[in-house]
């Protein structure tokens, strides 16, 4: 009797086990057979809006300077590695210079002896022909051309003298010629090595071989650059807000200090470059790291505003809105989203827009506060949600 009560136990715990089961199971088949729901409506309010525009940038020095030397040679030494911090006036590296430039530097500096001679000449002529002129021994016409001799002997002379000056440096008389930082702060910079080869910056042929690059790491900037479709929404003194990927977790405040006065090419588009300030300093900033900025521009404050995914673009390039009438309100706020339901209800209307922060929009014109509009994706030809644009 009494195992027959203890089976009769265990058989009701099993049946109520299984009864759950099967109610579980019919409660997780309605969930995934029940439609998605969604929200289709917004209505139509007020509220404030500041204008943003996303664009990358590059962290850099707003300082880099590049030291060249004043005579071609060979790198015989060098006395600072990228890393190093240096001081202006400070020697960097040591150049054993081109006896191939012997030859230049020996006509130049000939030339200039020339010029200086003719001058010589012809002020002590022109003296001459003014004593001569006063006691009529000659015609003005004579002493006019004494004078003209002299003003042509000062201009080659200037010339000659400036261009001495250009490659005066070369003459080291066979020496070691060093090379100085111009700049005070850290080498980011040095592509050349010891027994390598630098050309002169004071040829004619070139610019000259950059030794080092030397950058001041305490002032960094974004440095970006702006299609020209966009520069007019730019101004100097605008707000940023800067994040750097190495740093996902701070965020930076900056504004602009540079835009450029004229256009670049840069894949086949006009561009200005663009030079953002940081606030404040950050020491773990590195040269060539990529940067997020929001520029922050004009605040618009208990204006119309939408979401932006609610506004498309007809084939005439007008933006457009689906105004729901107020007797399909309720029937379309929020229903069912069914695979094969693509029409959207309300009357497309056209609007006109102002500011946006990426994902609110001013409704300048076109609809009223209160007005219910449609956020479904219409089913048209022709259409283009405006976030495509």
């Amino acid at each position: 009797m009494r195992r027959k009560r203890k089976w009769l136990i265990w058989g009701l715990i099993g049946l109520v086990v299984i009864l759950v089961m099967v109610s579980r199971l019919n409660k997780t088949g309605s969930d995934r057979e029940a439609p998605q729901q969604e929200q289709l409506t917004h209505t139509v309010s007020r509220g404030n809006i500041i204008s943003k525009v996303e664009i990358v940038g590059e962290i850099q020095p707003q300082t880099v300077v590049a030291v060249k030397s004043k005579v071609s040679g060979t790198i015989l030494r060098f006395y600072a590695n990228e890393n190093d911090y240096v001081k202006t006036g400070q020697i960097i590296a040591d150049i054993e210079p081109d006896y191939n430039q012997a030859n230049t530097l020996f006509t130049t500096k000939s030339r200039l002896q020339l010029a200086e001679l003719t001058l010589n000449n012809a002020r002590a002529e022109l003296e001459k022909k003014r004593q001569l002129l006063a006691e009529k021994h000659i015609s003005q016409a004579e002493y006019d051309q004494a004078a003209d001799q002299l003003t042509t002997a000062q201009i080659e002379f200037r010339q000659a003298t400036e261009q001495y000056e250009l490659i005066r440096d070369l003459d080291t008389g066979g020496r070691v010629t060093h090379v100085y930082a111009t700049a005070s702060g850290v080498v980011i910079e040095r592509r050349l090595s010891e027994g390598e080869m630098v050309q002169s910056s004071n040829t004619a042929f070139g610019e000259g071989t950059v030794v080092m690059r030397i950058a001041d790491l305490s002032k960094m900037i974004v440095k970006t650059r702006i299609n020209e479709v966009d520069i007019a929404k730019f101004a100097l003194g605008q707000e940023a807000r800067i994040t750097v990927d190495a740093l996902p977790y701070e965020e930076m405040s900056g504004r602009i200090i540079k835009i450029a006065p004229m256009a670049v090419m840069e894949n086949n588009a006009r561009v200005f470059p663009v030079e953002i300030g940081l606030d404040r300093q950050n020491t773990r900033l590195k040269p060539g790291m990529s940067a997020n900025v929001s520029i922050i521009g004009e605040s618009r404050n208990d204006v119309l505003i939408i979401p932006i995914r609610a506004v498309y673009t007809d084939d005439k390039n007008q933006d457009i809105v689906y105004v729901i009438p107020a007797g399909q309100v309720a029937d379309t706020a929020v229903k069912p989203k069914a695979k094969d339901e693509n029409s959207t209800p309300g009357t497309p209307t056209p609007v006109k827009l102002g500011s946006n922060d990426l994902q609110m929009v001013e409704v300048i014109d076109g609809l009223r506060e209160g007005d219910v509009i449609s956020l479904q994706a219409p089913d048209r030809s022709g259409m283009m949600f405006m976030g495509m644009n």
